[in-house]
């Protein structure tokens, strides 16, 4: 009789750009924020069991220069591919902060560009090359991707956010690992038309509830809150993966969803 393997834990994280920069400011961080999140990382780093993917969004830094020059839109005109090159700088100057603040709290973190592992065609997915993305966290690293410019087949280049570049790792890994994903924003989670905390948020009542579900907080060319639901239950139909969208300014909140603790104010995309 043929043994069942058990999959490992896979957590894959998203640190949302509005938590670790102030978005109305251009180049402002969250300083603070970024320590603490960084520090609780290293705690699950410590004993936690599964492995860990972290991602994070690119929040004051390079949605800016995205939005000025229409990245996401390709190369369009004369000044879209110097534009391209300025918003991958800035979003590269970003993960370069947060990279070091987790060797500053000696998490293995190693930076993975998407342009160097992703290709899309017409801003779908089309090819992508994981890995050293896997073999990184087999050997003990945790991989740190991020929201940035990627080159298209045929518009030149495109934004992959980091819910799809967490979406598509997910989706390619889901075979061999048991996956769970994490958004950490600045809010409870997802607010109703009330002001209240969704507690489930699956197709049945996504619909109902879509009227409610803002955009973004300051310049940002990915869609904000609605593009993470969005891309949450695209993923959920296709694997069953969920997602839970945590606040990251509420101390220890981050560190206990890691280790799939409940805890109040939190929405649960199904």
């Amino acid at each position: 009789m043929k043994e069942l393997t058990l999959k490992r834990e896979l957590v894959l994280i998203k640190l949302g750009g509005s938590v670790i920069t102030n978005k109305s400011r251009e180049y402002s961080l969250r300083k603070k924020n970024i320590d603490r999140l960084a520090g609780e990382l290293k705690q699950a780093f410590g004993s936690f069991k599964g492995h860990i993917i972290l991602g994070h969004g690119a929040g004051s830094f390079a949605h800016v220069p995205a939005a000025e020059y229409k990245t996401k839109d390709g190369i369009i005109n004369s000044g879209s591919i110097y534009g391209m090159a300025v918003t991958e700088d800035a979003a590269r100057k970003l993960n370069m902060i947060i990279i070091s603040k987790l060797l500053e709290k000696k998490v293995p973190a190693f930076s993975f560009s998407p342009a160097s592992f992703l290709i899309s065609d017409a801003k779908v997915y089309s090819k992508s090359y994981f890995e050293p993305i896997q073999k990184a966290m087999n050997i003990g690293i945790v991989p740190v991707v991020y929201g940035d410019v990627i080159l298209d087949k045929k518009i030149g280049c495109t934004i992959f956010s980091t819910e799809k570049i967490l979406s598509v790792l997910a989706q390619k890994l889901s075979s061999e690992y048991q996956i769970r994903i994490i958004y950490v924003t600045d809010v409870d989670g997802v607010y109703d038309k009330d002001g209240k905390t969704i507690p489930v948020i699956s197709r049945k009542n996504f619909d109902q509830l879509r009227p409610s579900i803002t955009g973004a907080k300051g310049v940002d060319v990915t869609g904000g809150m609605l593009h993470k639901v969005e891309e949450a239950l695209k993923l959920a139909e296709k694997t069953g993966i969920r997602t839970s969208i945590v606040n990251g300014t509420v101390p220890g909140k981050f560190l206990n969803t890691i280790f799939d603790k409940k805890e109040k104010s939190v929405t649960l995309i199904v």
